[in-house]
């Protein structure tokens, strides 16, 4: 996969975005101040202490709704993550019913690219899920540290989420909190999605969606317009439209719309054009500019509408612009591999249909030349030569 780190800029000089500013928000309205859980009390009230079967060894971080730990599985002898719901939000029917629906989406899910969960407890008071334990680092910390992403870097990201939500969209599964710490990057360069706390599950007859109106989900340097006006709105294409921002953050180092207040913010997601990336990034391809411009299109039917789509333009793209993209074709047979089928079989159908209507207008030509002419008609008994004919005898 291509690596040419020559063409990026510089990493930005104040050492990127605030981590803060990337923080998942559930509030009541979009005006109001969100309201966030402190995950480093439960974090140093917690590390080194056993929950179940797992001995939480230090503290990571926080998730969506949660503290989360690198633990060790003392039953099968592995290192797992571990996110842990504080007792105050254990309280709280609707914070307990989202936790356990992050655990039920990401059970539904098996794919290299997505962290995989593995069990589900509670122990004293705390609720718990246990994930796989993924080494790497999330994109918000390598772009902050290490600059923007290559070109062909950032594609190769991309392409790999991609194929993540078009196997999670096939399964009813809706992130909804799509962002750069929200992806790790493995030592072997693979991408993997992880944290399901926002994920919605497709609602059957008779369930009720835990996102009541009015309620602000996900995070605003990166939230869709229709996620941010009723996140029950959001669909596959909110999703895509979050990684079209994270596409942004990976080429520019930043979000698109890094300044003002988190008000402002989704202001602009709702109103104004993502500034010019070409303009920041000279090295981007025309083609991708038109890929991201898509992607953050603010009315989702203008949007790509399927990921595997999108992951077909991003191979077009890599391959006019000699870019080697880790998996450039899993994930899309219904898209790109018909697409190019359809330009196979057009391919020779053309001069076969051109050979045939030749040959038709050679045969066409052919039967007129031998299309009988008409005899004249016999001359009346009464016409003139009859009447010279008279005069002669």
């Amino acid at each position: 996969m291509e690596r040419d780190d020559t063409s990026r800029p510089a990493r930005p000089p104040t050492g990127g975005p605030d981590p803060a500013s990337d923080a998942t928000m559930i509030s009541a309205t979009a005006a109001a101040p969100p309201e966030t859980v402190s995950t480093t009390a439960i974090g140093g009230a917690l590390q080194g202490t056993m929950l179940g079967p797992y001995r939480l060894e230090q503290f990571v971080g926080g998730g969506g709704m949660g503290a989360v730990f690198r633990a060790h599985d003392t039953t099968l002898d592995r290192v797992v993550a571990v996110k842990v719901l504080s007792r105050a939000q254990s309280a709280d029917d609707d914070m307990l019913r989202r936790f356990r629906n992050e655990a039920q989406s990401a059970a539904r899910l098996d794919h290299e690219n997505i962290g995989r969960v593995h069990a589900v407890g509670s122990d004293r008071g705390w609720h718990y899920i246990v994930f796989e334990y993924i080494e790497g680092r999330n994109l918000r910390d390598l772009v902050r540290d290490e600059g923007p992403f290559a070109v062909g870097r950032a594609m190769d990201v991309v392409a790999q989420v991609a194929d993540a939500l078009e196997h999670a969209s096939a399964r009813d599964v809706v992130h909804r909190d799509i962002k750069p710490s929200n992806i790790v990057i493995t030592p072997a360069g693979r991408a993997r999605l992880v944290d399901m706390g926002l994920a919605r599950l497709a609602p059957t007859a008779g369930d009720a969606d835990l996102t009541v109106s009015g309620m602000t989900l996900g995070t605003f340097d990166y939230i869709s317009p229709e996620q941010a006006r009723d996140p029950r709105a959001a669909d596959v294409r909110s999703d895509l439209y979050s990684l079209g921002c994270t596409l942004f953050y990976m080429l520019a180092g930043r979000p698109p719309f890094a300044e003002g207040t988190m008000v402002q913010k989704l202001l602009q997601h709702q109103q104004d054009p993502p500034p010019d990336i070409t303009a920041l990034r000279p090295d981007v391809p025309v083609r991708l500019a038109a890929i991201l411009a898509r992607l953050m299109a603010k009315n989702p039917h203008d949007r790509y509408q399927r990921p595997a789509v999108l992951m077909a333009d991003l191979a077009a793209c890599a391959e006019e612009n000699g870019i080697e993209l880790s998996s450039p074709t899993r994930g899309m047979p219904t898209v790109a591999v018909e697409r190019r089928r359809a330009a196979s079989r057009l391919s020779w159908l053309l001069p076969v249909v051109g050979l045939l209507l030749i040959v038709a207008a050679l045969w066409l030509k052919a039967a007129a030349d031998r299309r009988p002419i008409a005899a004249p008609a016999p001359p009346a008994a009464n016409g003139p030569e009859s009447l010279l004919d008279g005069r002669a005898q």
